[in-house]
């Protein structure tokens, strides 16, 4: 059990994000540090357009199937 409230917090969210398919920017950072630390990192904003790209493909940058 988490000994912060503000990490309870952090793991609470990760876990609504994980639910709806967005994965967690603080994990991708420590896998590219880790496993590609040649590449600079996406910042946060690019991270989630990537992800949300991801999981909804559409042409133009536009979303194709409906997010609900």
């Amino acid at each position: 059990m988490p000994k912060s409230p503000l990490l309870l917090l952090a793991r609470i969210q990760q876990t609504f994000r994980l639910m709806v398919g967005v994965q967690d920017y603080t994990h991708y950072l420590a896998h590219m540090a880790a496993k590609h630390p040649e590449i600079t990192p996406m910042d946060k904003k690019a991270f989630y357009r990537a992800a949300i790209d991801a999981r909804y493909p559409g042409k133009s940058g536009k979303l194709s199937k409906c997010p609900c």
